[in-house]
């Protein structure tokens, strides 16, 4: 299931994720790290959305490079830092509360 938030500067919906069993998945690009908190943010309502329905877990795949961070519910809930840069309100987690994981990349023939 996709899940969308409401960015009030670009006055339309977004995609925040998708949500797989227990499990938000969040694509990120390297306009989206907040050197701020140093880390990745997710829209607030999303978020709380996300919660709602069970999610454990949210994982973060950089497109840029390929990594993926996760990092279970209670760290965005401990270690959050929630502001409004422009986007509407948004939850931050830095990296260091997250695990990491590089991806392989694949081989084309």
């Amino acid at each position: 299931m996709k899940l969308l938030a409401w960015d009030p500067t670009k006055k339309k919906k977004v995609l925040c994720g998708e949500l797989i069993g227990n499990t938000l998945f969040r694509w990120v690009e390297p306009r989206h790290f907040m050197e701020v908190v140093g880390g990745y943010g997710i829209q607030e309502s999303a978020f709380h959305e996300a919660v709602k329905r069970g999610v454990k877990t949210i994982v973060l795949k950089e497109t840029h490079t390929n990594q993926r961070w996760e990092a279970p519910i209670k760290n965005w809930l401990e270690h959050c830092h929630i502001a409004d840069y422009g986007h509407g309100k948004q939850r931050f987690l830095g990296l260091k509360y997250m695990h990491t994981h590089k991806l392989k990349e694949r081989k084309v023939k």
